[in-house]
């Protein structure tokens, strides 16, 4: 019997960068990088599921932004016909929200796509979610 590799025990070398080791933009360093290089997954925002879902005119959309922004959220009708927008400029990084009352709309129940749209030093973003009001 010949003696395996201790695998659990294995270094695997990694930049600690989610979307590529060969992706980067400008900002935070990554530990195990060259100076002056980080992973583009770094300037990325996060979009979260709106809350509660489905809902009756009021919903929180929550969003974690990796840096300070501007910020516009969209909401669209399932052909894709923008039927509400809400802009804020000069987001903080962090942990963020955006309450919606859509009872003065009239919407009729159904699905929409809620879309942000972040806009920062690393460029312009979009990530879409699906929301449903009863």
């Amino acid at each position: 019997m010949t003696d395996a590799p201790d695998y659990a025990t294995a270094t695997i070398p990694t930049s600690g960068c989610a979307v590529s080791p060969d992706v980067f933009s400008p900002g935070r360093h990554q530990p195990d990088d060259a100076p002056g290089k980080t992973c583009l997954a770094d300037s990325i925002f996060v979009l979260g599921q709106n809350y509660p879902n489905p809902h009756k005119g009021e919903t929180t959309v929550p969003f974690t932004l990796p840096t300070n922004a501007d910020v516009r959220l969209d909401l669209l009708d399932h052909l894709g016909r923008k039927m509400a927008s809400v802009v804020r400029k000069g987001r903080s990084a962090g942990v963020q929200n955006i309450k919606l009352n859509l009872a003065g709309l009239g919407l009729p129940a159904g699905n929409y796509i809620y879309q942000l749209q972040v806009s920062s030093r690393f460029g312009t973003y979009q990530q879409a979610k699906q929301m449903t009001i009863e």
